[in-house]
């Protein structure tokens, strides 16, 4: 058995089931405060919670869409990148961050499936939560931060052009570098190119921090903001490690 689900998953829309999926894609235990974290999303998102952890991700792995090679070589917090823009193209629902919430998010899932747009999430909080996206791009995007959802926490409607957009995108991006990447796999949770380690070296890791999530994510946001919904459901920002 390769843990894979034999569950008709592929019908599964987590939109239409007001189901918001969580990521601990690592080995090493969750903290106190994600602890904390998980109890108060389960307590007040007034949603199902889908939480995925290194035993049981496979099984939201469709045979028709199997998980990239460089998913295992990857850091955990990448593959938590990776499997967002996965979940969200394939079912659709919410995502949120292991991160202390408060709201009840019922009425947010109700307000986008009642309209024609394709994904909700909350305002991104100014031009430095932007991706760090180089040149004239990067500027429009800092300039209109307020056009951008946050990747923290969203709803997203499945299998849209936004969804396939995004998911190609960070296929095409772990493809670019599948060789550097089994050259130089992750070495820490939170590695990224050019970290330095306790040892005193350097990561030769090809990814930047933000190149897997927001450096996709916020330009194709900008591009279909007309399509894009903006509801208070973000997570607290702060002392959640």
């Amino acid at each position: 058995m390769d843990g894979r689900s034999t569950l008709p998953f592929d019908s599964f829309d987590g939109l239409a089931n007001h189901t918001v999926f969580c990521l601990w894609t690592g080995a090493n235990a969750l903290s106190d405060r994600r602890i904390s974290a998980l109890w108060s999303i389960v307590n007040n998102l007034a949603c199902p919670i889908a939480f995925l952890s290194p035993y049981s991700l496979r099984r939201w792995e469709l045979p028709q869409a199997p998980f990239h090679p460089a998913f295992e070589l990857l850091s955990p917090t990448h593959r938590a990148d990776y499997l967002r823009s996965y979940l969200m193209h394939h079912y659709g629902g919410g995502y949120t961050d292991l991160k202390m919430s408060s709201k009840s998010w019922w009425s947010s899932f109700e307000r986008l499936r009642a309209s024609s747009a394709l994904a909700l999430g909350y305002t991104e909080v100014g031009p430095g939560g932007v991706a760090p996206v180089a040149g004239p791009e990067g500027d429009l995007l800092r300039a209109n931060y307020d056009s951008l959802i946050g990747c923290g926490a969203f709803i997203f409607r499945r299998r849209t052009a936004l969804t396939e957009a995004w998911y190609g995108n960070t296929v095409r991006a772990l493809d670019a570098k599948l060789d550097a990447l089994r050259r130089h796999p992750a070495r820490h949770p939170q590695d990224r190119l050019g970290a330095q380690f306790d040892d005193g070296s350097v990561s030769e890791y090809p990814f930047a921090w933000t190149e897997l999530l927001g450096n996709i994510l916020h330009p194709l946001i900008y591009e279909y903001r007309a399509q894009v919904l903006h509801d208070d459901i973000a997570p607290q920002m702060h002392d959640y490690r």
